[in-house]
């Protein structure tokens, strides 16, 4: 406590509140805490605690000893009343990455209210029941996954921060899928034991036309956000989405579209073998341009039948809104069970993770039950996936019945229904949090209150 003192006595108020967040992580230490203090005594000293902080006081580490948890509320408390909705310096004041133990740690706000109402935020050790309007995030994972933290900017961050302002708000989101007889086309030549490389989807022009007639349906729909199935997009049908939202009416809801993922080679030079390639989800903005791709970090196949012929990534990024944290994981990145990815999200929590997929009805079945689980017993994280049928290992003329994707709001016990087999859109609605004590001229609250998932027809 004697460095959480420190940091306070020098006004590093943010580097102060990680270091409680990086002590309440160490084994037995936050149930330790609490043993001590409980709601109600927070509540008793909570106010000399805030109004010292207003005045810059000191505090010395017996007191910190004392009542640690005041301290979490109050400096959390603090410096989300010190945040003003628009700030362009969103990230430089909330997302700066802190060193603490050695380790490097993402300091980010919680905005939407379904952080507080997952049963995870009332539960006894556990950091959501005391922080209630930050959260840190990881530079690097338990398991070794890089944790890269960016801040929305420009036209999208406008776009989302105006969303945001609206009263009773949603986020739309178009989870596409296609019914047009195009189909992923797969090698094994390029593997010494014959696993999968994906080469395109044909035929070309019939894909490219329903690419464009989605992100059409998607933009009269008010969708926000489009997310694509896993291996129904290549490497060509890529620029053609740029170029669509290039040309796209500058009133376009559309802002983030995830363009499914495919195998894309390795740059030349990298330090991989010969036809390395990822299978990559690109994140376009709503002028064409890639923010980041995601490379999948756990691959799909078997020893009967194969497995992708691709690298492994070893990366996750987080984009940070006006809305809270969004991110991308490819299929088995959401639904594996091995150790490095089943608590990838409770250890780098999100608001809003976007799902690309290929599979059958058991992967479907799984999505559902890891969105389940995400949604209801993790801080607040909205899930959508956008499936499609892997027709891989059907046997010649077997007809497989469709798998489009569906959504899984924060905080609710059940997903919505699949969309069609053209696709459909998902509302969101958003409840952002009352704003603590000591904003001064703050608006007046949007309602907190969390309506079901709604879907559009």
């Amino acid at each position: 406590m004697q460095r959480v003192a420190e940091l306070l006595g020098g006004h590093a108020l943010r580097q102060a509140l990680v270091r409680l967040w990086v002590l309440a992580a160490q084994p037995g230490r936050l149930n330790r805490w609490e043993q001590q203090e409980n709601e109600a005594s927070v509540e008793t000293t909570l106010p000399d605690f805030r109004a010292r902080l207003d005045k810059e006081a000191a505090f010395d580490a017996d007191e910190i000893q004392r009542h640690p948890l005041t301290l979490v509320r109050a400096l959390d408390d603090h410096l989300a009343a010190q945040r003003r909705p628009g700030s362009p310096k969103r990230l430089g004041a909330n997302g700066t990455r802190f060193s603490e133990n050695g380790h490097d740690h993402w300091l980010v706000p919680v905005v939407l209210q379904a952080r507080r109402t997952v049963s995870l935020a009332r539960q006894a050790s556990n950091h959501a029941r005391w922080f209630h309007h930050h959260a840190v995030l990881p530079a690097r994972t338990a398991h070794g996954q890089q944790v890269t933290l960016e801040a929305s900017s420009s036209m999208l961050d406008t776009a989302l921060q105006t969303l945001a302002s609206q009263h009773s708000a949603a986020l739309n989101v178009w989870v596409a899928h296609f019914d047009d007889g195009a189909d992923v086309q797969w090698t094994q030549k390029l593997s010494p034991v014959n696993n999968w490389r994906a080469t395109k989807v044909q035929p070309h022009d019939a894909r490219a036309a329903s690419v464009a007639t989605s992100l059409e349906h998607a933009r009269h729909a008010g969708a926000h956000v489009v997310v694509l199935p896993e291996f129904t997009v290549d490497l060509a049908h890529r620029s053609h989405i740029a170029q669509l939202l290039r040309n796209q009416p500058p009133e376009s809801p559309v802002q983030l579209v995830v363009a499914g993922s495919f195998h894309e080679p390795v740059a030349p030079g990298d330090a991989h073998p010969p036809h390395a390639a990822h299978n990559t989800a690109p994140v376009f903005n709503g002028q064409g341009r890639v923010l980041w791709s995601h490379r999948k970090l756990r691959l799909f196949g078997d020893s009967r039948h194969g497995t992708e012929h691709a690298e492994v990534g070893n990366h996750l990024h987080v984009l940070l809104t006006p809305l809270g944290c969004m991110t991308v994981l490819i299929c088995k990145d959401f639904l594996d069970e091995h150790e490095s990815v089943s608590d990838l999200l409770k250890e780098v929590p999100v608001d809003w993770v976007w799902v690309p997929s290929f599979g059958d009805d058991k992967t479907l079945r799984a999505h559902q039950a890891g969105a389940r689980h995400l949604a209801r017993t993790t801080p607040g994280t909205t899930s959508v996936v956008a499936q499609t049928q892997n027709t891989v290992l059907a046997a010649p003329g077997t007809s497989l019945p469709p798998l489009p994707g569906f959504g899984h709001a924060a905080g609710q016990p059940e997903p919505t229904p699949c969309v069609g087999v053209t696709g459909g859109v998902l509302s969101f609605p958003l409840g952002l949090q009352p704003e603590p004590p000591g904003l001064p001229h703050s608006p007046p609250p949007v309602a907190t209150k969390r309506p079901s998932l709604k879907r559009i027809k």
